[in-house]
């Protein structure tokens, strides 16, 4: 409750949750739907997107599974190919990328899995989505740009099966700026993090179809993010995410954090007493 108040520059109400991360705590706190655990999953989530979306579709817009592990001495590094990323599949942003230009240290890597594979984030966080999640590390195809960038990030913000804003990470590896956009690509007049401000680019190529896909995985929810890779010519669903910012993502101006809040009708048919 203290760092949230410090981080937010309130004092969050969680029963009675008017804002936009004042819901995303009571989501965390008391929302028990048992489908969240399936889509916090890296790797249950394929098979609930195939369902979503059919096999072809699925497969277009999924990278490839390598392999999966509840081992920290598994997989060697010869059954791999040069390039992969190595992700706990209980977690959010436990990752590691490994390719040609960026080797990977074999006992750091065997580390870190020990590491991830003997922690619950859901438990760190308070998420309790992740809590139940099976423990492994998932090794998939490293999706980079032609030049060999990591690739940038593009998610979908949704209320009840409407997109109410898109975010798209630009060069997240580099010179790292933040677009808040409307599904229409008009600015948005709020900001999260103080990162490098510069002029919103043009639409990508794909991101059409990025919409159209993100409007069907959403389906059902009361809030969901549907989260995207993408690069020139392809386009990945890396990611749905139930809880932005654990609940302490402030926004600038802060009244909005108020307006997306509003926007959110809590689902609380799967609430505990």
């Amino acid at each position: 409750m203290i760092h949230a108040e410090k981080r937010l520059g309130y004092r969050p109400d969680y029963h009675n949750p008017r804002t936009f991360n004042e819901k995303v705590t009571w989501r965390k706190l008391f929302d028990r739907n048992p489908l969240f655990p399936i889509v916090s999953d890296k790797i249950a989530v394929r098979d609930e997107i195939r369902r979503r979306l059919g096999d072809a579709d699925a497969r277009r817009v999924s990278t490839e599974l390598y392999t999966v592990t509840d081992r920290a001495d598994r997989p060697t590094l010869a059954d791999l190919p040069p390039s992969f990323a190595a992700k706990a599949s209980h977690a959010s942003g436990w990752n590691i990328f490994v390719s040609p230009q960026h080797p990977v240290d074999e006992p750091e890597l065997r580390a870190q899995m020990r590491s991830w594979l003997r922690r619950s984030y859901g438990k760190t966080k308070f998420e309790w989505a992740y809590q139940p999640v099976p423990r492994r590390v998932m090794f998939e195809e490293l999706l980079q740009t032609a030049d060999g960038r990591a690739p940038d990030d593009m998610k979908f913000m949704f209320f009840d099966g409407t997109c109410h804003f898109v975010l798209w990470d630009d060069d997240r590896f580099g010179d790292w700026a933040q677009h808040y956009l409307a599904p229409d690509w008009t600015p948005h007049p709020f900001h999260s993090l103080d990162l490098t401000r510069r002029d919103i680019p043009p639409k990508p190529a794909m991101y059409g179809e990025m919409l159209a896909i993100a409007q069907r995985v959403a389906q059902g929810f009361d809030n969901i993010r549907v989260d995207f890779l993408f690069t020139e010519d392809r386009i990945v669903l890396n990611e749905l995410t139930l809880y932005r910012g654990s609940g302490m993502n402030p926004f600038h101006p802060p009244e909005w954090d108020r307006v997306f809040g509003e926007l959110w009708t809590l689902d609380r048919s799967h609430a505990r007493d």
